[in-house]
């Protein structure tokens, strides 16, 4: 039962810290822009991670690198950019909702290209996440005419690499840890953040 409570509790911080996050990209890029802001991100999560978790990096065995490195640019590098640059010309509400097609881009991709097989229970849960993603996307594009939709291209994107992402460790890199994994992916992204920051200015 105490194991349950704090699955519950992992779960809602995890809510509350993803969910906060693209109105705080959306704050941060009235000082930033977008690539500044997605090479800060990384970088500054890759110190942290590192610092954490460097002595993790050798438990990953040779030729798992090559997974971690896509893992890396699909779930961490790209999206960071993807949504910087999404949120200058969307609000960060509809990046958010946006955001919850993971899922359902994890499923599709899963079976189609990882010949990964979903159970019946989580396809159902998916289409019925899909159905309430399409209409607040409907509302919100109701309540906000004035904003560039072309833009949720990268959000829509973003949610296709992080389902990518999901199914690489589900097939590859299921018997590594989630730490050596996290950084391990930073050890390989940190180095293009920080060039595309200086190239940023």
């Amino acid at each position: 039962m105490k194991q349950i409570n704090i699955k519950w509790l992992y779960l809602i911080s995890l809510s509350l810290i993803w969910g906060t996050s693209f109105i705080l990209i959306k704050k941060s890029l009235l000082g930033l822009n977008a690539y500044q802001l997605g090479a800060l991100r990384t970088i500054i999560t890759g110190i942290f991670l590192l610092l954490v978790g460097f002595p993790s990096l050798k438990k990953i065995e040779k030729n798992q690198w090559k997974w971690i490195g896509l893992s890396g640019f699909c779930g961490s590098f790209f999206p960071a950019f993807f949504f910087a640059i999404a949120e200058t010309e969307i609000d960060s509400a509809v990046a958010s909702i946006l955001n919850s097609l993971v899922p359902l881009n994890t499923i599709l991709l899963g079976f189609a290209v990882f010949k990964i097989v979903s159970t019946k229970r989580q396809v159902v849960g998916v289409i019925i996440g899909f159905i309430g993603t399409s209409i607040l996307i409907l509302k919100g594009a109701e309540l906000n005419p004035g904003q560039n939709y072309l833009y949720a291209g990268f959000v829509i994107a973003s949610t296709i690499m992080y389902a990518i992402n999901v199914n690489i460790i589900k097939r590859y890199l299921q018997n590594v840890k989630p730490l050596a994994i996290a950084a391990g992916n930073y050890v390989i992204i940190i180095i293009p953040a920080l060039i595309v920051l200086f190239m940023s200015g």
